[in-house]
C-alpha cells in the first residue's frame, strides 16, 4: 500500500520534483562530456544512420553537436523522446531479454537536458519539414517548426552549467576531449559501413570512410603497421561466434591501450573476455606486456544480460565458464596456424614494428654483445645471483648455461649482502661474471654489481639533473620520423607535446593522425626511436594533472635510462669497469637502481675465510 502525503503533513518522506529526480538520474548517465557524446551517438546507430559528425568545443564542455543522416523524428516524438524512460526500442518486459539496439532504457535525452541546454533539430521527411526542440535544465520544451533536411541534429551546451558541485570535477579541455575521442574510436571500430567524422574546436581528428572491411577501419584508426601485424579470428561453436583480429605475439603494448572487445556489435569492459583471451596467449606473452585485439564476439541475446548499469558497459553472460572457454580456445587456435594479413591497398613499406617486437622479446641473455649506447632491461640482481648462491647449503650451480666452464662451485652457507653504506672506491675491480656482472675485491669481502642497472643509475641521475635544468642535449634528425598513432594518441602527445619537448623529443603534427619526430635525447641516438615512442605514448598521463605528469615523466626518464644502459652480456675491459664504478659512486643514490633493485651485493671476507678454514680443516 503506498501513501501519499497530505498537504501540511509533517511526514519527512516526500516525492522528489521531476527536475531534481532526472538531475540525480543524470548522475548514473551523464558522468562527464564523453556520456554525452556516447549516448547522443549510440542513437544516431540505432537510428540507421550512415554518416555521424560529432563536433566538440573546450573538451565538450561548452559545446556537443551530433547529426546524422538517420531516421528522423516526428513532431510528436521528438516531444516525448525529451520525457524519463519514454523509447521506441522495447515495449514489453520481455524485450529486456533480446536487447538488440545500443540504447533501450529512454534515459538519456531527459537526463542530457536536465544538466544542460539542449537543442534538437530533426525531421522524419524533409519534404514535410522538420522541427526544433529548445529545454534548458529540465524545464519546459518550446518547439518550433522548421525546414531541414532528413535526420537528426542535437547541440547540448553548457553541460552541468545549472549542477556546479558536478561541474568543478570535470578535468581539463584536453583530458575530456581524448575521453570523447576514444569513445568515437569505439564505435566507429564497431561499425566501419558508418561514415564518422570528429572535429575538435575546429580540428578534424577522426575521418573514416564506410567500408566493409574491419580491417581496413582498424587500420585507418590505427595505422597500417600495426594493421599488418594482426591474425584474423573466425571462429563458431553452437549459439556463439568470434571474429576480428589480434596481434601476433611478436607485437605487444605495454598497456592494454589497444584492447577492443565487443559483444553483439556493444563495446564492453569484461574482464571474462580479456582475461580469456589472454589465457589464449598462455606462455607466448612477455611478461607486462598485452597484445592488440580486436574482437566481436556475437550470441543470442538471451545468453547475455546489458540490462547491468546505466552506462550499459558491463555485461553478465548466462554461461560465463562456456564463453570463457570458447573465446580462449578460438584465441589459441588463431595464434597456432596465424598467417599475417596484407593490406594490397596500403603502404607496403618495410614493417618496422615486427623488427622491433622481435627484438623486445630476444632472451637478453642470448643477444649479442653490444655497444654502450644501447640498453636493456635485466632481470633483477637478486635473482640472476642464483648463478652464485642458493638458500641451501653446498649446491652446485650448472655453469655450461652461463657459458662458465667448470665442473662444479661449492656455494657459502651465508647469503650476501645489499650493499648500502660502502665506498665503491675501496674495492679493486677483478673482471666480469658471465660478462653482466662486476666483480670486485676489498677489505670487506667480494662486491658483485650487475653493471646494467648500474649504469641505468647513472644515466638516470645524468638525464634527470638535465631536464630539471633543461639542458638535455638534443640529436636532430637529418630526416624527421613519421609515426602514425590512433586518434586517441594523437590527442595525448597534442596535450603532452611541450613537456615531451623538455625531454628533447620535438614532434610537430603531420596530417590527421601522424607526427614528424624531429629530435631525441642525444642519449637515445642509437636506439629504436619508434619503438622508444611507442613506450612513451603507453606511458602519458590521460590528464594533464601535475602529480600525475612527474610521476609519468619519472618512468619515462627511467625507462630512457634503462634503454641505453650496458646491457647484460656485453664485454667491459677494466678500464671501462673502472669508470663505471667512479660514475656510479658519484650519484646520489649509488646502491639501488630507479626502479629500487640493489646494485651490488656484498660477500663478507669473514664468512668466506670461515667457510674456507673449515674445508681446510
Amino acid at each position: 500500500m503506498s501513501v501519499i502525503p497530505q498537504e501540511n503533513s509533517k511526514s519527512r518522506v516526500r516525492i522528489l520534483p521531476d527536475d531534481l529526480a532526472n538531475q540525480i538520474a543524470a548522475g548514473e548517465v551523464v558522468e562527464r562530456p564523453m556520456s554525452v557524446v556516447k549516448e547522443l551517438v549510440e542513437n544516431s546507430i540505432d537510428a540507421g544512420s550512415t554518416r555521424i559528425l560529432i563536433e566538440i568545443e573546450h573538451g565538450g564542455k561548452k559545446l556537443i553537436r551530433v547529426t546524422d543522416n538517420g531516421s528522423g523524428l516526428s513532431l510528436e516524438d521528438a516531444e516525448l523522446s525529451f520525457l524519463r524512460h519514454a523509447t521506441s526500442k522495447i515495449s514489453i518486459s520481455s524485450d529486456l531479454e533480446k536487447i538488440v539496439s545500443l540504447g533501450f532504457r529512454g534515459e538519456a535525452l531527459p537526463s542530457i537536458a536536465s544538466v544542460s541546454k539542449v537543442r534538437m533539430t530533426t525531421s522524419a521527411d524533409e519534404h514535410l519539414g522538420g522541427v526544433i526542440i529548445s529545454i534548458e535544465g529540465g524545464g519546459s520544451t518550446q518547439t518550433n517548426e522548421t525546414s531541414c533536411p532528413h535526420g537528426t541534429t542535437i547541440e547540448v551546451s553548457q553541460l552541468f552549467y545549472n549542477t556546479p558541485a558536478r561541474k568543478k570535477f570535470l578535468k581539463g579541455d584536453g583530458t575530456e576531449s581524448s575521453h570523447i575521442t576514444q569513445v568515437v574510436t569505439q564505435h566507429a571500430l564497431a561499425h566501419p559501413q558508418i561514415h564518422f567524422t570528429l572535429i575538435n574546436n575546429g580540428r578534424k581528428v577522426i575521418d573514416v570512410l564506410p567500408t566493409d572491411q574491419h580491417l581496413y577501419r582498424i587500420a585507418e584508426l590505427f595505422g597500417a603497421e600495426l594493421a599488418k601485424e594482426l591474425v584474423q579470428v573466425d571462429t563458431e561453436y553452437g549459439d556463439y561466434r568470434l571474429e576480428g583480429f589480434i596481434s601476433s605475439p611478436v607485437y605487444t603494448r605495454s598497456s592494454r591501450s589497444a584492447q577492443y572487445c565487443y559483444v553483439n556489435q556493444r563495446f564492453v569492459r569484461d574482464k571474462v573476455i580479456l582475461h580469456s583471451t589472454q589465457q589464449g596467449y598462455s606462455h607466448l606473452l612477455p611478461k607486462g606486456q598485452h597484445p592488440a585485439i580486436y574482437l566481436f564476439l556475437s550470441m543470442n541475446p538471451k545468453l547475455f544480460d546489458v540490462n547491468v548499469h546505466p552506462a550499459k558497459a558491463e555485461v553478465r553472460f548466462a554461461f560465463q565458464q562456456e564463453v570463457h572457454r570458447f573465446v580462449s580456445g578460438s584465441v589459441k587456435d588463431s595464434l597456432s596456424g596465424s598467417k599475417k594479413l596484407s593490406l594490397p591497398s596500403m603502404d607496403q613499406s618495410e614493417n618496422r614494428f615486427h623488427a622491433t617486437s622481435q627484438s623486445r622479446q630476444t632472451d637478453h641473455r642470448g643477444g649479442p654483445a653490444s655497444n654502450y649506447s644501447e640498453g636493456q632491461s635485466s632481470a633483477s640482481l637478486s635473482s640472476a645471483m642464483e648463478l652464485i648462491y642458493k638458500d641451501s647449503a653446498a649446491r652446485s650451480v650448472d655453469l655450461e648455461s652461463t657459458r662458465l666452464r667448470s665442473s662444479q662451485v661449492e656455494i657459502f652457507h651465508e647469503k650476501p649482502s645489499a650493499v648500502s653504506n660502502l665506498i665503491y672506491s675501496e674495492f679493486e675491480p677483478l673482471g666480469q661474471l658471465d660478462r653482466s656482472f662486476i666483480l670486485m675485491q676489498g677489505k670487506p669481502g667480494i662486491l658483485v654489481v650487475d653493471q646494467h642497472i648500474a649504469h641505468e643509475r647513472v644515466l638516470y641521475d645524468r638525464f634527470k639533473k638535465a631536464a630539471e635544468n633543461k639542458k638535455i642535449e638534443v640529436q636532430q634528425l637529418l630526416f624527421p620520423l613519421t609515426m602514425e598513432y590512433s586518434p586517441s594518441e594523437v590527442e595525448l602527445l597534442v596535450r603532452h607535446k611541450d613537456s615531451l619537448s623538455e625531454l628533447g623529443l620535438e614532434l610537430e603534427l603531420f596530417g590527421k593522425n601522424e607526427f614528424l619526430l624531429r629530435t631525441v635525447p642525444a642519449v637515445l641516438k642509437n636506439n629504436d626511436k619508434e619503438e622508444i615512442m611507442r613506450e612513451i605514448v603507453d606511458m602519458l598521463p590521460a590528464q594533464k594533472h601535475e602529480e600525475a605528469l612527474h610521476e609519468k615523466f619519472e618512468e619515462i626518464l627511467i625507462m630512457m635510462s634503462c634503454r641505453n644502459a650496458i646491457k647484460v652480456n656485453m664485454s667491459l675491459n677494466l678500464d671501462q669497469i673502472r669508470k663505471l664504478i667512479s660514475d656510479l659512486q658519484e650519484t646520489e643514490m649509488p646502491y639501488t637502481c630507479p626502479h629500487g633493485r640493489p646494485i651490488a651485493l656484498l660477500y663478507d671476507i669473514d664468512s668466506i675465510l670461515k667457510k674456507v678454514f673449515t674445508q681446510v680443516k
